[in-house]
């Protein structure tokens, strides 16, 4: 096992999942505001990056048009995705974004099935029935639905599901993503926004280098994503949700109560049965792999 490839992941884990510690910082900002900052200050850094690593003939070939209308239609999801996920650490609702994250891998096997016609296992089905149960819970218990939760997970997932259309690099589609919404919050900041925020007030640095922090987990994920399995990153994935939970409650002071209990519950059993199965799989891939390594043995 790639140690180093599992250590990559583990800090763009950690940082996603402390982004909640951070976010916090700018609360006093209008929510619309801080992704226009972020939108904004994020294309700097991966021109930079792009620079350093030769890529430009890779980002020039993102523009042709077949990989540019699907970069288009991401850069919609992921631009919902960063605005609901600030506007939730503004409203405290931290928590709820958190259930979100959790879903995402699951609400990826759902895109899987609506939109490439992958087969699911019965464990997948069971895994995703749970995570049905848990979220309509909040709704029944907890007297309203998650709904910051429900469009992160969404947001990310239909994200991912465009990125599978584009045969680019992580990188690349990043900056493909972050040069078509430029224009648009570069053009919000100059009508509608307040100078203040990154001149005399002290949201000035989070504001600037939101840029960074968003790009800094992606290179790292980018970088793990090739030393170790996917199915691997996914399992490790789970960390996020689970270290933003935690920032919401025990730092943030977040509400979690009888409703949440047991909503995350059955949603911490749909990620087990998820993870199960996962390991499954890999483990038969293994063995399958092993006896096909074996000259004179067929599977």
């Amino acid at each position: 096992m790639n140690s180093g490839g599992i250590a990559l992941a583990m800090v763009s884990f950690f940082m996603w999942g402390t982004f909640p510690l951070y976010w916090v910082n700018t609360v006093s900002v209008p929510a619309f505001e801080v992704l226009a900052h972020r939108g904004f200050w994020i294309v700097p850094v991966v021109l930079l990056v792009v620079t350093a690593r030769r890529q430009w003939p890779a980002l020039r070939a993102a523009f042709r048009w077949p990989n540019l209308r699907w970069l288009m239609v991401s850069a919609v999801f992921i631009a919902i995705n960063w605005g609901m996920y600030v506007w939730a650490v503004a409203e405290q609702r931290v928590t709820e974004a958190a259930l979100g994250y959790y879903l995402t891998p699951l609400l990826n096997v759902a895109m899987g099935v609506l939109l490439f016609g992958e087969r699911l296992s019965r464990l997948k089905y069971v895994a995703l029935g749970l995570a049905a149960v848990g979220v309509a819970s909040v709704a029944v218990l907890g007297g309203h639905w998650p709904w910051f939760g429900i469009v992160v997970g969404i947001s990310f997932a239909c994200y991912s599901s465009t990125r599978k259309m584009v045969k680019v690099e992580s990188l690349v589609g990043l900056t493909v993503e972050s040069l078509v919404l430029f224009p648009v919050f570069t053009i919000w900041l100059a009508l509608f926004g307040d100078i203040k925020w990154v001149t005399t007030e002290s949201t000035a640095p989070w504001l600037i280098l939101g840029g960074l922090i968003t790009a800094l987990p992606l290179l790292t994920h980018v970088a793990a994503a090739r030393r170790i399995p996917l199915s691997l990153l996914g399992m490790l994935f789970f960390t996020v949700p689970t270290l933003q939970m935690l920032c919401g409650v025990w730092v943030l002071g977040e509400h979690f109560g009888f409703a949440q209990g047991i909503a995350f519950g059955f949603i911490w059993l749909a990620v087990a049965v998820y993870v199960a199965d996962e390991y499954r799989r890999s483990r038969s891939k293994v063995r399958l792999d092993q006896i096909a390594d074996q000259p004179g043995k067929t599977a």
